[in-house]
């Protein structure tokens, strides 16, 4: 005995999309309401304020950083490698309490390479420090 099954005829099984637009529009504002955006921090560094003087500051009391364009890093004029720099300017300012970290940055170096040593420098507690730019000369 074969059993047969009959079709209703005028059926047609659709997903009605009328209230898609709605379910879409509240998904997003879910997502929007709930996530979180994080925040890049930046370097933390104190500027100076408008009515900053200029002063003369005395030879001893600077320690020269430069990054060269090879992006090689030297502290007056000895090649230092990134992760020895905090040692040794940890060293220097125990030594010399007033001492001025002057970096000067080749425009050809990695940003990546500045930031590196600036971290350095927070790391050995530098307070004081002025960036510069070289000059290129041609």
């Amino acid at each position: 005995m074969a059993v047969q099954f009959r079709r209703k005829k005028g059926t047609v099984d659709d997903i009605s999309t009328a209230s898609m637009a709605d379910i879409a529009f509240l998904l997003l504002i879910f997502f929007l309401v709930s996530t979180i955006f994080s925040q890049e921090l930046g370097l933390p560094m104190q500027l100076p304020g408008q009515a900053s003087e200029t002063a003369r500051v005395s030879q001893k009391n600077i320690l020269n950083i430069e990054i060269q364009a090879n992006n090689l890093v030297t502290i007056n004029g000895v090649p230092f490698g990134i992760p020895s720099i905090e040692g040794e300017v940890r060293r220097r300012i125990l030594e010399n309490e007033n001492l001025i970290c002057q970096l000067k940055v080749h425009p050809d170096s990695f940003y990546e390479t500045m930031v590196n040593v600036l971290d350095e420098l927070q790391l050995a507690e530098a307070k004081k420090i002025s960036i510069k730019g070289m000059e290129i000369v041609e």
